[in-house]
């Protein structure tokens, strides 16, 4: 535990300094990061030719770097289009037999990776959304800070804290109390009195966030919003078990001490960083 909690501090703070500087710093580290989380996915789901996973791996950079450029709904279809047409062009060249298959998988992986980089780092740059008047002073003080004060940063704040504390209390609570198996097919360490422990702590942290940051979100709505990014992040994680334990791999890698690669580490977050993407407009 104690091993998994430094790690998990180091990679939130990893997180949360360029998040904070915003601009290229952020995109760079964050497409940085889906970087490596889509050659240790492709590494679990199904190892691909040289040609498709230089291809894949190109997808995603480009997600972050269109992201960071600019945040046009038109770039984000964009996005959704190379990762589906990229590879099935790129299929044809090979055999008949690894085509639809290498494809396929090149696809699904790369869009599980793209659509996180891209909607974290569009959620960031957003200017449209309520802060609180402290982010933008504070911003001021540090020299080459992107603006805080149009909110975006609130709402990547709110996404990460709320991964990040529903995964330590869900842990907490499971060890503690836990009894019920979730879903022990797919994680049999996962309990319901765990997850029900996270959904309470994505609940207070997503009001601590719109108390915090001021983004005017309400009570009622930031417990729903809270609840809602809870649910979605548990359904990262699980889905990552799911396809470690489909392949028999015990972790996605060992970029993270005491808890396996960047995957095992982000799982979650990427589900919730595009989650909290889609929901911000709607709450704002």
């Amino acid at each position: 535990m104690g091993q998994r909690t430094i790690s998990s501090i180091g990679v939130v703070l990893i997180g949360l300094i360029p998040a904070w500087f915003g601009g290229w710093v952020f995109a760079v580290v964050f497409t940085g990061i889906t970087a490596i989380a889509f050659r240790e996915a492709i590494a679990i789901t199904n190892p691909l030719p040289t040609l498709l996973k230089h291809l894949g791996l190109t997808l995603v950079v480009l997600a972050g770097v269109l992201a960071a450029l600019n945040s046009d709904p038109q770039v984000f279809a964009l996005v959704v289009a190379l990762c589906v047409g990229a590879p099935l062009a790129a299929a044809m060249f090979l055999s008949e037999a690894d085509g639809i298959e290498t494809w396929t998988s090149t696809t699904s992986t790369a869009l599980y990776l793209a659509l996180p980089a891209h909607a974290a780092i569009d959620l960031r740059n957003a200017i449209d959304y309520p802060a609180h008047v402290w982010m933008k002073e504070l911003a001021g003080v540090f020299p080459g800070v992107a603006d805080a004060s149009g909110g975006g940063l609130a709402w990547l704040l709110l996404a990460v804290l709320v991964t990040w504390l529903s995964d330590t209390f869900s842990y907490l609570v499971g060890k503690t109390w836990g009894q019920r198996k979730l879903l022990p097919r797919v994680s049999p360490n996962k309990t319901v009195e765990g997850a029900l422990g996270g959904l309470v702590a994505a609940a207070f942290t997503a009001v601590a966030c719109d108390v915090a940051f001021g983004m005017e979100v309400g009570v009622a709505n930031a417990i729903g919003i809270g609840i809602v990014l809870g649910v979605v992040g548990q359904v990262g994680d699980l889905s990552e078990s799911m396809l470690k334990r489909m392949r028999g791999v015990k972790d996605s890698g060992t970029f993270v001490p005491g808890h396996g690669g960047v995957l095992d580490r982000i799982d979650a977050l990427i589900f919730v960083v595009v989650a909290a993407w889609l929901i911000a407009p709607l709450a704002t």
